[in-house]
């Protein structure tokens, strides 16, 4: 079919390369993308005192406490964002995992969007992969392995 070093086995080398790129960029989206669809299967929603912040970056970093429906106190997490949504003491909506605390967000269930991740992902992470197998099925067919 072709030669070691032939156009073929060199495309599949870059298309090897490039999916694996592809794949590597999307990783941190796909984080995000399942964290969120995760919280609005499976969250909670709630209530959480805010016990300080800090700056960080430009940015600041939330550290708050979250307090359940029935009263029992639930535990805390930390969320950085671009303004602070209040003052230590004040209560903010947040949706709470009871599996993983630290999986929690401000805000209300109706207020999670992750279609940006989501695109992210399934363009990178489905066009990397099969680049990936493209390239891998390429490279077999000249070396033969």
């Amino acid at each position: 079919m072709g030669q070691p070093g032939g156009p073929i086995d060199l495309l599949g080398i870059l298309f090897v390369f490039l999916g694996t790129c592809g794949l590597i960029l999307q990783l941190n989206s796909f984080w995000d993308y399942r964290r969120l669809r995760r919280l609005e299967r499976h969250g909670v929603e709630a209530q959480a005192t805010i016990t300080r912040w800090s700056p960080v970056g430009g940015r600041v970093r939330l550290y708050l406490q979250v307090c359940l429906p029935e009263g029992q106190s639930a535990g805390g997490f930390e969320e950085v964002m671009s303004e602070p949504v209040g003052s230590p003491g004040d209560m903010v909506p947040v949706i709470y995992d009871p599996e993983k605390p630290t999986r929690a967000k401000t805000g209300a269930r109706s207020d999670l969007d992750y279609r940006d991740e989501r695109l992210v992902v399934y363009l990178f992470g489905g066009g990397g992969g099969t680049l990936f197998v493209a390239g891998l099925a390429m490279i077999y067919l000249v070396r033969g392995w």
